[in-house]
């Protein structure tokens, strides 16, 4: 099974990063109202145009398994951290002089930069995470999941569309790609031969698929 992880797994953990240092600068929030408020206003804006902007990049709602899946190269800010860091020395170079300028900045400002970045986080995860829970009531658990559709090898399989060449009772055979593969029909029915199926998961040499409309 490729890897996955819950949604609104990572804006709870980015939210609480976003309060931690609100709370932090608490007692410098009455000298810096201004930096509360346009990062309250900021962070609304912000969250309600990413949660449009991430709906839109949700595929399969319509399916039994697998649902609800938004494909992403990296699973959240730390791998993507990770990746650049690894990726180049001067980009890692470039990512501590911009963390040491901000920390400079804040000193300086009176910790204005941190409240106005405090607000804007706490807010923006907030009406994300709302719109996040709205939606899994209605249609369920929200995943980031790799987008493994142009991997080599059977992780290059997942959600990939497949015809039977024997009956899935529920195992049976089924081809793809000009290959034949061992499959079992992951709902447990019985699949006829010339049937389309799509493969859901995989263990070993043997695929689990689920049958698609005809």
């Amino acid at each position: 099974m490729v890897k996955q992880a819950r949604v609104i797994g990572n804006v709870i953990f980015l939210g609480a990063i976003c309060s931690s240092l609100l709370w932090l600068r608490w007692g410098d929030i009455p000298a810096h109202l201004d930096a509360l408020v346009l990062g309250i206003l900021g962070g609304a804006v912000h969250g309600g145009l990413y949660w449009r902007r991430l709906s839109h990049r949700i595929t399969r709602q319509d399916r039994r398994f697998g649902r609800n899946r938004i494909f992403v190269h990296y699973l959240s800010l730390f791998e993507l951290l990770l990746a650049a860091a690894t990726w180049s020395l001067y980009l890692l170079i470039a990512l501590a002089l911009l963390v040491l300028a901000g920390f400079l900045l804040d000193l300086f400002s009176g910790h204005w930069w941190s409240i106005l970045m405090g607000s804007f986080g706490t807010t923006a995860t907030l009406v994300l995470g709302g719109n996040i829970i709205r939606y899994e009531r209605h249609y369920g658990t929200l995943y980031y999941q790799y987008d493994s559709r142009s991997w080599l090898g059977g992780e290059g399989l997942l959600y990939q569309r497949g015809k039977t060449v024997q009956p899935l009772t529920p195992k049976g055979k089924i081809m793809i790609n000009g290959e034949l593969w061992n499959a079992i029909s992951l709902g447990g029915e019985n699949i006829e031969v010339g049937a389309y199926v799509e493969v859901i998961s995989r263990e070993g040499l043997t695929l689990y698929v689920d049958s698609l409309p005809q």
